[in-house]
């Protein structure tokens, strides 16, 4: 048979056209090219882009054999009838033989390779037609490869083909759109859909591409009813048309279950046999998509469950929750308990659900954003009912940074004072001080207060209460961050992290790694960061679930490390990702996402993006009812230093002026948990804000304590960029100090990989020296350099170094990721700049 490669293309006039605005799949292509199977097996529901892909796949690795497209419709033909369908399009007279011989006979003895199409093969065809394929595969024909398309896996003898190799599968999972296309779909389709508009279309269509396309007629991602209208009209002709009443029926209901089962509809269905209902709507591949690797549970694809939820009626919606509510609690299943009672109109049950949740759920996967609106739909008195429901509920506002709600639930406990019992009288006011405490710290109200709670509240709370513990260690750990009592921030973390071991929670022990992380980033221990970060992902990829608020958190960090680097495509990968994660599940560190976008639009000179980006981010915190003060500050450190970069510096003193204001005087506030170098880096844009306009001496009085401060909290990136700040001041003054002050700062931000900090300084060659940046390449890497510098192509170099072209690509690649560059030419300036080159 032909191979890749070493093929002519197929003329498109065999094939069937491609659709409009078609985006190419050149992976799965290249996946069905690289095994030279006798059959390949394309099974998805309608609408997966099966007829398309094969069409694709023809069209670049058919050869210059003899395509045969038959397009069955899904209607079930007799064996004759395909072979009459296949001798008029080869030409020839019917064989005089029973169906099997006669099918053969056709296909075989072909001088050239012959490309069969089978496409849309129906899903319940005659058994005599099964038999005639099986027949045919088994005979394993040398020129022929059979290509079909269907929405129900044949009943061929699939598992014989798969051993000897000449099997080649796809199925809904594989054939989905990944993120990358559907954004190129989107983009061709309808470029102005908003970034939210389409991460909520992602969400419900999960890759299905008629659905996006569907979805997107008219112009409008957003699922509005006209659009709907057309999805409904295709479900109708392309599912709904080819089940049975009683299957219709199930799907209908199951279109309201966020999760379905065979052992689930049997409860659900005793009377008919639920399991063998669901069994045949997974063969007619009925959307049914599986949510585990085991095939135990499923889900309607969420915008087909969307339009089908109306075809059942209100009442026998209602008595459907009910039931399902019965069996999910049952089982164990309480999210989904109190979903279908909430569904049902039984807001009772689902209070008394809610008290059941373990103590690490709150961070688990999307729980954060589960319990926000669940606490739209209970009525207020059911949620303060107890005080293990407003304790969950307050931890919950707590960290989604909710703070005015999260104080009025946190004083409610206080309704429920004094406890039957001294013992639990004394739990219910430690868990008020640990809450009490976290809330203090976050709102920046006062260390001494947060500490007193916090300690008093480690002190009596019970042991099966450890979730309140970590918290109140954690905030005790980055009190004592911004305080610079480095001791008491390594203890706090150590005990916290071997509570999260000891009780088995993979969750707590990422959320405590995050903080040790911040810690070594604040201390330029970068390389030591990202270790941690590897492990931390790996621990919880161990978890089954997609954990986003923990996920999203990662990779937050993640391109915080690569901004450090300069790394800004890395970044801007990692930025997207985590804010993804983030907004799936509320977390207000969505912030630290559209923050970081925003500098790193600002790096690359496109302001306004930069500037939009911070608008969405204040646009976001609005939405989530985010306490002012916990993002306010932050986004206006941002905006100074998009305007830094633009050289409008006039504009930066006054803003800095009042975020001063919170943190001196009698009544200073504490740095922000998340943000310890909030006060320190507004002091030091304050500082060079004086300086651009003119005041040296208004500057220097500003850094030299903001640099004492820096080097007794230990923060050493930070150091840098105050020392580079006090040199570029003591040389407006005349300073003899400043060359080296400047030569020590450099030096350091070298040692640290601080490529972010270099490439904003034109003059740190010359300031540094030569000689103290010998060992920022190696000798083979400076090689490299000095040839690209002199022109040299790649093989040029290779030749001249005696190294493959591969190993130059590899140390260019190495060239400008040390100087924070991305291009040869930038990387040869740099260089220059850095006395590297003479």
């Amino acid at each position: 048979m032909p191979r890749s490669g070493q093929t002519t293309p197929v003329p498109s006039s065999r094939l069937p056209r491609l659709p409009p605005g078609h985006i190419p799949r050149p992976g799965l292509v290249e996946r069905l090219a690289a095994q030279d199977a006798q059959l390949r097996l394309l099974s998805a529901p309608a609408g997966f882009g099966k007829s398309v892909l094969l069409n694709e796949f023809l069209r670049t690795h058919g050869g210059n054999g003899r395509v045969i497209w038959l397009n069955l419709a899904g209607q079930a033909l007799s064996p004759g009838q395909l072979i009459a369908h296949l001798a008029s399009e080869l030409d020839r007279d019917l064989p005089a033989l029973p169906a099997p011989q006669a099918l053969q006979q056709l296909l075989a003895q072909r001088d050239a390779p012959l490309w069969l199409v089978l496409d849309d093969y129906p899903g319940q065809p005659p058994a005599e037609l099964d038999d005639c394929i099986d027949q045919l595969l088994a005979r394993a024909l040398p020129e022929l490869r059979l290509l079909v398309s269907t929405r129900q896996r044949p009943d061929w003898n699939l598992p014989r083909l798969l051993l000897a190799g000449e099997l080649l599968e796809l199925d809904a999972r594989q054939l989905a759109f990944d993120r990358e296309h559907y954004e190129r779909l989107v983009d061709r389709l309808a470029p102005q859909t908003a970034a939210a508009a389409r991460d909520e279309l992602w969400r419900a269509t999960e890759g299905w591409c008629a659905g996006v396309r569907l979805q997107l007629t008219g112009g409008s991602p957003s699922g509005a009813q006209g659009n709907h209208c057309w999805l409904k009209e295709y479900l109708d002709h392309e599912l709904l048309n080819r089940l049975s009443e009683d299957e219709a029926q199930c799907l209908f209901a199951l279109a309201h279950l966020p999760k379905v089962s065979a052992t689930l509809c049997q409860q659900l269905w005793e009377d008919c046999d639920g399991t063998a209902l669901f069994e045949r709507l997974l063969a007619r591949q009925a959307f049914c998509m599986p949510l585990d690797e085991h095939g135990s549970w499923y889900r309607v694809l969420p915008v087909v469950a969307r339009v089908l939820r109306h075809r059942l009626s209100e009442a026998a919606a209602t008595r459907l929750h009910l039931a399902a509510c019965r069996v999910f609690i049952a089982a164990g299943q309480v999210e989904d308990a109190i979903e279908q009672a909430l569904c049902a109109g039984q807001p009772e049950a689902a209070a008394n659900y809610l008290e059941r949740l373990g103590q690490e759920w709150l961070t688990g996967e999307q729980h954060l954003a589960r319990l926000l609106a669940w606490r739209s739909r209970l009525p207020g008195t059911l949620l303060e009912s107890t005080p293990r429901l407003l304790t969950l509920n307050a931890w919950g506002l707590l960290v989604s940074w909710r703070l005015d709600e999260a104080d009025a639930c946190i004083a409610k406990l206080g309704h429920f004072l004094p406890q039957p019992s001294a013992r639990r009288n004394r739990k219910l006011l430690a868990n008020w001080q640990a809450l009490r405490g976290v809330l203090i710290a976050l709102r920046s109200q006062s260390a001494t207060h947060a500490v007193r709670h916090c300690r008093e509240a480690l002190a009596e709370l019970p042991e099966h209460d450890w979730m309140a513990i970590l918290f109140c260690h954690s905030t005790l750990a980055r009190i004592a961050l911004a305080e610079g009592a480095q001791d008491e921030v390594q203890t706090r973390l150590h005990q916290a992290l071997e509570i999260a071991r000891r009780h088995g929670s993979l969750l707590f022990e990422v959320l405590i790694n995050l903080d040790c992380i911040r810690l070594l980033l604040l201390r330029g221990e970068h390389g030591r960061a990202q270790a941690l970060l590897d492990q931390s992902f790996v621990l919880i990829g161990q978890r089954k679930q997609v954990d986003s608020l923990l996920l999203g958190r990662l990779h937050l960090i993640q391109a915080e490390l690569h901004l450090i680097a300069d790394r800004l495509d890395d970044a801007e990968r990692a930025l997207h990702t985590g804010l993804r994660e983030a907004r799936a599940c509320a977390d207000p560190f969505a912030l630290a996402g559209f923050l970081g976008l925003a500098e790193l639009h600002a790096r690359r000179g496109h302001f306004d993006q930069a500037f939009q980006e911070l608008r969405e981010a204040e646009r976001h915190m609005h939405c989530h009812q985010v306490w002012r003060y916990a993002y306010s500050g932050l986004l206006n450190l941002q905006r100074m230093r998009v305007l830094a970069r633009q050289g409008r510096w006039e504009r930066i003193g006054p803003v800095a002026l009042r975020i001063r204001r919170y943190f001196v005087g009698e009544r200073p506030w504490m740095p922000q948990l998340d943000y310890p170098t909030l006060p320190l880096r507004n002091q030091l844009l304050l500082a060079r804000s004086r300086l651009e306009t003119g005041h040296a001496e208004e500057a220097e009085a500003l850094l030299l304590p903001l640099l004492d401060r820096c080097k007794v909290l230990q923060f050493i990136p930070l150091v840098c960029e105050v020392q580079l700040a006090l040199a570029a001041a003591w040389h407006a003054l005349g300073r003899d100090e400043a060359q080296g002050l400047q030569r020590q700062a450099l030096e350091q931000a070298e040692r640290l990989g601080l490529a972010c900090l270099l490439r904003d300084q034109p003059d740190a060659g010359q300031a540094a020296g030569s000689g103290g940046q010998a060992s920022l390449l190696s000798q083979r890497e400076r090689a490299v350099l000095q040839l690209l510098a002199e022109g040299f192509s790649n093989q040029e170099i290779g030749g001249t170094l005696f190294i493959s072209v591969n190993t130059v690509k590899t140390h260019t690649k190495k060239i400008n990721s040390k100087l924070g560059v991305k291009r040869r030419t930038q990387a040869v300036m740099r260089a220059k700049a850095l006395g590297l080159l003479v």
